[in-house]
């Protein structure tokens, strides 16, 4: 386990366990994100964005949190494990509702200095919206990729704990 991609719907702890399994296995930890939004929530420009992943996926070692289908051949190719952290939606939902409003009340800045607000929380650019309207995408996608590559070693779980307890 060198090259590990972590995938799952928003909120379903990602980051947290990149975060993780950097510190234990002293890996360097990218998360997509970071990479992809620019200050005031603009999309980096595509060519910029797979130059970065190029960059992120050189060294030997590595921990990439993130799903980004359109540049998944960029990614996955050069790992050796992939972590889908499938959550049931209401888990995921409930998850996402609670850091929103913990990164609103904290006004918490994240990817590049952007942050959450209320009128984004209730409009069409809701992360709420986004993980309902890829939620099911995603769970349809993995499992034919976990069927269509079994040169990568998958790692396919229902429960976080479950994860944490390994």
């Amino acid at each position: 386990m060198k090259r590990v991609v972590i995938i799952g719907t928003c909120g379903s702890g990602k980051t947290t366990l990149g975060r993780h399994l950097a510190q234990n296995l002293d890996y360097p930890m990218t998360d997509l994100d970071d990479l992809y939004w620019l200050p005031n929530w603009v999309r980096r420009p595509p060519e910029e964005f797979a130059a970065l992943i190029e960059k992120a996926t050189l060294p030997e070692e590595w921990i990439l949190c993130g799903n980004q289908s359109r540049f998944r051949h960029l990614i996955w190719p050069k790992a050796d494990t992939i972590i889908w952290l499938d959550l049931p939606l209401h888990t995921l939902l409930w998850r996402t509702w609670r850091r929103a409003l913990h990164n609103i009340k904290t006004n918490a800045t994240f990817c590049n200095g952007n942050y959450e607000s209320y009128t984004r929380l209730f409009s069409r650019h809701s992360i709420l919206v986004w993980v309902l309207k890829t939620y099911h995408r995603h769970r349809r996608d993995y499992k034919q990729e976990m069927k269509s590559r079994p040169d990568i070693r998958w790692i396919h779980t229902r429960s976080i704990k479950r994860v944490y307890a390994n």
